[in-house]
Formats: structure tokens, sequence, C-alpha cells
């Protein structure tokens, strides 16, 4: 297997601490709503490049999180698909790749919203900063809310404690109220997904370092203003991109069941794959949405939260289940069978007892299981020498057991016939519970 050292043109213009950054170069469109452990939109250019890859021919995410690959594709011009489990990032995935919306008439909406607000605010003595609004003619007529919404009392018990205050939450609601009153669907959800940046951003308690974290309450915000402000960046960025053609679509569906989520017109079709799965570790990914899901009616109860969550590739202890039988695809594989073994001998030896801790040797199981189903289940929509980039960062999460995760992977994919054709480092992180410094790689495969 052959491996290579960082890409030249990473290696020259971005340092290994801002590989993973955003850059304002590449902030339309890709910043109105971000996932905070993606991948940046310059590696997105640099496989595209490498892989020369062509307006003619078809690109797919199988796990687009937030869309980083599909609106890139995009932008170029390239026809591409994703498909993505969780709700909140499916939808900002479809709303960020949607050029069908006419920015006088988001304007206008946001007027209604605005003057809407302000309304409401007032009828509610909720105080906020309430920006200067040109007047713009408009058929929509604002509202007033006679009553602040407000959360059933399932949804309350899937929002982590502390996650956002009471006066940012009734803004949140009231805002999330009025824009439900449009009917225009796509101007609908687009303002939707503003709103959930305001929610990341401003109105809950909450950081990223890189896994979700409660901060110091915030008892209140303007929230008007932000809301205001982000919804017009919004609009810029459209106009900029107004003369493209739609050539994305995004998929709601789980990439361990390809055939299930891609039409068989695309069998033999798709000649890229750029893409990130989760990693084997102890990260929720739904946690890291889970305020702006639940505030904006994506998951509404415990139910409906593990339902989504038996979508997802198993990568952590919350989202393995008793039924999960993904292990048994490489029960054959003696390299992932012994890093399971020694990670579940090292808990015995430790005395680690707790219901997660048992899970550990499952997880590593569950997550190759779970990508050969989706290696095997691609493969059939794949053309001939089809090229393929998979990031994916070794890990020490259990135990502080190396976990190689690009070779094991690779591993997998020659099984299902694949050629391994590198394993290029794309930068190093800090392992939180060693103390060391791990490697991210990118997979590199072609479809044989």
């Amino acid at each position: 297997m052959i491996r290579s050292g960082e890409p030249a043109f990473i290696h020259k213009k971005i340092d290994n601490g801002n590989k993973n950054k955003l850059q304002d170069a590449d902030s339309p469109i890709h910043s109105w709503y971000q996932f905070v452990l993606g991948y940046p939109p310059h590696l997105v250019q640099y496989y595209l490049s490498k892989f020369d890859i062509q307006p003619s021919q078809i690109v797919l995410d199988p796990f687009a999180g937030t869309g980083t690959t599909p609106v890139e594709c995009m932008k170029y011009g390239i026809r591409n698909y994703g498909i993505e489990a969780n709700r909140m990032a499916f939808f900002a995935s479809k709303v960020k790749t949607n050029l069908a919306l006419e920015p006088s008439e988001l304007t206008e909406a946001l007027d209604f919203i605005s003057q809407s607000a302000i309304s409401s605010f007032k009828k509610h003595h909720i105080s906020d900063i309430c920006p200067l609004i040109p007047a713009i003619k408009s058929q929509m007529r604002p509202i007033t809310l006679e009553e602040i919404p407000i959360l059933i009392p399932e949804q309350l018990k899937i929002i982590p404690a502390g996650f956002i205050s009471e006066k940012p939450l009734h803004k949140v609601l009231i805002l999330k109220a009025i824009i439900e009153k449009i009917e225009d669907e796509n101007i609908r959800d687009f303002f939707t997904l503003s709103l959930a940046t305001l929610i990341v951003k401003r109105a809950g308690n909450i950081g990223f370092g890189p896994e979700i974290y409660r901060k110091k309450a915030k008892l209140d915000i303007d929230a008007l203003d932000f809301f205001i402000s982000n919804s017009n960046r919004m609009i810029q960025d459209l106009e900029k991109f107004k003369n493209g053609r739609s050539v994305t679509t995004i998929i709601q569906g789980d990439s361990r069941s390809v055939n299930d989520c891609l039409s068989p017109q695309l069998k033999g079709k798709i000649d890229c794959i750029i893409t990130s799965p989760p990693y084997p570790n102890e990260k929720d990914y739904t946690r890291s949405t889970r305020l702006e899901s639940v505030l904006l009616g994506f998951i509404q109860d415990k139910k409906d939260l593990r339902s989504m969550k038996e979508n997802l590739l198993r990568s952590n202890s919350r989202n393995i289940f008793y039924k999960d039988k993904d292990c048994e695809n490489v029960k054959n594989f003696i390299n992932i069978e012994n890093i399971a073994n020694e990670i579940e001998e090292k808990r015995i030896r430790m005395n680690k007892d707790s219901g997660f801790e048992k899970l550990y040797h499952k997880i590593v199981r569950h997550y190759f299981g779970g990508m050969y189903l989706h290696l095997k289940t691609l493969k059939p929509f794949l053309s001939p020498n089809a090229k393929l980039a998979y990031v994916v960062g070794d890990q020490m999460s259990f135990f502080q057991t190396h976990i190689p995760t690009a070779d094991l992977l690779g591993e997998v994919a020659e099984s299902l016939g694949y050629k391994v054709c590198e394993i290029e480092l794309w930068r190093t992180r800090h392992a939180s519970a060693t103390s060391r410094s791990i490697d991210e790689n990118v997979l590199i495969l072609e479809n044989q």
C-alpha cells in the first residue's frame, strides 16, 4: 500500500493548524451552516483536480454532511449527488445546493419576517434590537403572533440541559413560527437554515472544541439583528451564483445501503467519490446538531432520535443497538478482529464495567462491517476506473488502542475488488485522550 506525504498545494499554502478550516475565499454558501467536524472546500478542490473530474462526469458524496462536496461541485457545474442520514445535515445540504431561488423574492420575504418579528416581540413585551429596515413594496402583509410558541415536553427531554436559555428560546420559536407562514417551501427552507445558524452561533449556550459543550448561559440575545444580517449575507452569496444551474440531488438515507438511496439508472455512471464517513470513536454526531434539530422540528422525541440513529453508520456507543449485525461482515478480517479483541482485553484488565465501555469492541466491528456494506452496495453504481477519496482519521479513543482506520478500510475495500492506490496524509491531529498526534488520511481507491 503506497503512502504519500501531504498534497503539495496544501503543504505550501495552508499550515497544519488551519488545514481543516474554511478559507475566506471559499466562504460563500459553505458558511451558511457548517458541521464543525467536517472537512474544508479546498480538500474537495484538490481531489477534483487530482482526479481530473469534468462537468460531464458525476460525483457522489455518500456521507454528505452539510454539503461540502456537493456545494463545491455545484460551484464548478459538476453534476453530483449526496446521501445523508442526519436530518439537520441533510436539510442544510439540500438548501445550500438549491439555486432555484430569486434574490428579490428572498428580500421581500425577509422584510415580512422582520416586520412580523418586530410586531410579535412588541406584543409580548420582548426586548430586542430592531435594526432600521428599508421600506420594501411587498404583497406579504406582516403578522403578529397571538401567543409565544412552546416546545412539547418530549422535545425538551432530548435537548441537553442548559443548551439554551428561556428568552433566546422564545425569540427562536417566534421566528420559526413566522417563517412557517411563508407558502413557498424553498423560501421557507432558506430562512429556516438562517435560523439554524442563529441558534448555533448566537442563541444557544454552546461551543465546539471540537465536540459540543455547554457554555455560560446567555440570559438574552439580540436575535433579529443577527438574523437579518446573516440572511442578507446568504442572499448576497446567492446573487453570485444566480446564473448557475442546479446540478445537485441530495438524498436522505443510509449509506450502508447505497442501492436503496440511488436510482438504478445511475448504475455504472458515478465517476468520483469525495467523502468523509464518521470515524470509529466516541463522538455522538447527533449531539452536535441536537439543539437546532429539535428547535426546528427535525426531531420530536426520543423515539424519533433513535430512528435517525439507526440509519447512521455505527461509530460510537450511543448508536449501537442489540439487533445490529454489521459486525458479521468483517469477522474474517484478522486485523480488525485483533484490534477489537485488544480493546476488550484492556477493558477487562482495567476493570472498566460501564455499559458504554463494554460496547467499545463492538463499535470497531460494526463500524468496519458497516463500511463493508457501504462499499459493497456502492460498487455497482461506479463507472469503470472511478476514483474514490475517503477522508478518515486514525483513532485512539478506546483505552488508547490505535485504530489505523485508512489501512483497515483499505483491506475491506480490497476484499470487494477495489484497488488501493495510496494513502495520502491530510493532516495530523492532537488526540486529547493520549496527548499524542495521530494522522488523518485520505484513502484513495479505484474501482476495478
